[in-house]
């Protein structure tokens, strides 16, 4: 699957990508998650503390367990989504893309003409270094490219951002838009769910792809209905923590009753 189109199977059938976050930029954890059977891992360097080195890594290590690179950069200037792609992101998720003008310096960026004006480096990871005599003319149709929209800007804006010829469609994040609509953290609210929904309908009608990152279990079975085909609903240390809790429960009971 990481050489071919991620959103259809071996056979050429659609698929609903399952996508997992590895917030602890740990590549083991990367291997091990398409090992396990996700499809797609998550790396994130708008929030994370990860380096372009620490982010090569992990791409590696994801197709090393056959999943694919969803790579969200710093911004959506030149330096951050060509390195991305440089680095093997297959999936390109540039955060607070609020208008079609953002969404066309993606492309600018992104692709390589004529869609754009991406910066040619035979030798990178991302060109399979050069070993592909082909793998120029598959780069511009094997690059994904996803706007975040995670603002009421954003939403406004939607038709223009999937208007822009060489997106391939939208991610949202639920986080800051529900921050931005003043209910943070709010996922069960109607109006931010069906604002979600309506984004990922738009998209699908439009031909493109719609992500999102759903943090609770209701909201990604409404996304899915409205055909999202793109999730990255679990993440590394979520469990961890969780289980950590729950052996410290268990362990400070016992030592109570040892006292």
């Amino acid at each position: 699957m990481t050489e071919g189109d991620p959103f259809f199977d071996a056979e050429g059938r659609p698929q609903v990508l399952a996508g997992v976050a590895i917030y602890s930029a740990s590549p083991r954890f990367a291997e091990l998650a398409g090992r396990s059977g996700f499809d797609a891992v998550w790396i994130d360097m708008e929030h994370a503390s990860l380096d372009l080195a620490g982010a090569e890594a992990m791409c590696v290590a994801t197709e090393a367990g056959g999943a694919v690179p969803i790579v969200r950069c710093m911004g959506y200037e030149r330096d951050h989504i060509l390195r991305a792609l440089e680095i093997g992101g297959r999936i390109i998720v540039c955060p607070m893309t609020n208008d079609a003008d953002a969404a066309r310096k993606m492309v600018e960026y992104g692709k390589y003409r004529p869609l754009g004006r991406r910066g040619f480096y035979r030798y990178s990871r991302g060109l399979r270094f050069g070993q592909r005599e082909d793998w120029l003319e598959q780069a511009n149709a094997r690059t994904v490219l996803l706007p975040q929209i995670e603002t009421l800007e954003a939403v406004r804006n939607i038709d223009g951002i999937l208007g822009v010829e060489g997106i391939s469609g939208i991610l949202i994040g639920p986080g800051d838009l529900s921050a931005d609509m003043g209910k943070p953290g709010n996922f069960e609210d109607p109006e931010l769910v069906e604002m979600i929904c309506e984004c990922l309908r738009k998209a699908r009608g439009a031909g493109r792809h719609a992500g999102i990152l759903p943090p609770a279990l209701s909201l990604m079975k409404r996304a899915l209905a409205a055909g999202a085909d793109l999730c990255v609903f679990a993440s590394d240390l979520k469990p961890m923590l969780d289980g950590w809790q729950a052996g410290l429960e268990t362990f400070r009971g016992l030592a109570r009753k040892q006292a």
